[in-house]
């Protein structure tokens, strides 16, 4: 299983409180009528159904602040079975119920996430090298969130932002049809660092992005036998160990273990982040 993703704690504290900032408006007036400030109460956040955990590491930065102390029984990446505890917490009455929302929201999403992306993994036969990625198919401003989720299940980032490497795309090529000239003046300009990525449509394409120098090549929307043979031709031209190959489009549960017997190195769907299903999760006080 892949790591799971470390989260920059400066840049989630900040996320965090713009989403209790956006919750809270100016305070929680059913709470703050009914109880006392003394009042404390202790809660518990579990699972009413299966899944693979993701966010509880935002449980304590969600809570703690607010003067509550937070038991950690889950950690993200656990599979975890229907009523089961992933945190208590205990604290002041209004403080745990001021929270409650933004605390469910985000874990209920993200282990959706991570629930989706391991169904995936799962599918990939056990003697495959093929490793899961999400895309850029994201929500504005979870991204990093939406992301780590992802590696929660066992899969792969690919690019967090446009920034992280070179991906020259079909729009790309609209404008700038030699991929070997775009790859020539991205060369000259690109810090060594940054690895360079073209989606590709056919044979031609593949060979000339290869022989270009392109480190990864992403066959869009191909079928398993045109994938098939794209590595047939590689391999007959002694191109196939310079270049990471990734598969994209049209890919999905019924025919992902199908695509990852092929040999290709990743599989990227951008369903991962835009088509999973949201886990129920909830917080009772339980006195």
């Amino acid at each position: 299983m892949k790591k799971i993703l470390p989260l920059p704690k400066t840049q989630v504290r900040e996320m965090l409180i713009n989403f209790m900032i956006e919750d809270e408006g100016y305070g929680d007036i059913t709470s703050e009528i009914l109880f006392p400030e003394d009042k404390q109460a202790q809660a518990r956040i579990f699972t009413k159904e299966e899944c693979i955990l993701a966010g509880s590491v935002l449980i304590p930065e969600i809570f703690e602040h607010e003067g509550c102390e937070v038991t950690l029984k889950a950690k993200d990446g656990d599979k975890l079975m229907k009523n089961q505890d992933v945190a208590l917490v205990y604290g002041p009455m209004k403080k745990i119920l001021l929270r409650e929302r933004v605390t469910l929201n985000l874990l209920s999403r993200m282990s959706g996430i991570a629930t989706k992306t391991w169904s995936y993994v799962q599918l990939v036969p056990i003697d495959s090298k093929t490793v899961i990625a999400a895309t850029r198919k994201t929500t504005p401003g979870l991204r990093l969130l939406e992301k780590y989720a992802v590696t929660c299940g066992g899969g792969d980032t690919h690019r967090l932002r446009l920034d992280d490497m070179v991906l020259i795309k079909d729009n790309h090529r609209v404008l700038f049809k030699s991929i070997t000239e775009a790859i020539k003046v991205l060369k000259s300009q690109l810090s060594f660092t940054k690895k360079i990525e073209v989606e590709v449509e056919d044979y031609d394409m593949m060979l000339e992005a290869v022989n270009a120098g392109a480190d990864i090549v992403m066959l869009d929307n191909m079928t398993p036998n045109e994938v098939k043979k794209a590595i047939e031709i590689l391999e007959e031209k002694k191109l196939r160990d310079k270049v990471i190959l990734e598969l994209s489009g049209g890919i999905n549960k019924g025919n992902l273990a199908e695509y990852a017997r092929l040999g290709a190195d990743v599989i990227s769907s951008g369903a991962l982040t835009h088509s999973y299903k949201s886990i129920d999760l909830s917080l009772d006080i339980v006195k």
